[in-house]
């Protein structure tokens, strides 16, 4: 059975480990303007722990940690 989930979460993960992995909001405009690079991928996530379990497993690769992205996750 197909069901619609709702991701209400991405989580950003920079491939060159230049930033922190940063969990924004679907409708953030950080989101929704970022251009599809070879150095960067986003991630899906449906609620906030399972989008912070899922920063915490990247930022393990790089050592640099995750947040909540300032712009939309005050």
């Amino acid at each position: 059975m197909l069901t619609n989930i709702k991701y209400t979460f991405r989580i950003y993960e920079d491939l060159k480990n230049a930033t922190h992995v940063k969990i924004h909001l679907s409708s953030c405009g950080h989101y929704k303007k970022h251009l599809s690079t070879s150095t960067t991928k986003w991630h899906n996530a449906s609620s906030l722990q399972a989008a912070e379990s899922k920063a915490r497993q990247i930022s393990k690769k790089y050592g640099k940690g995750w947040k909540r992205a300032k712009c939309c996750m005050k």
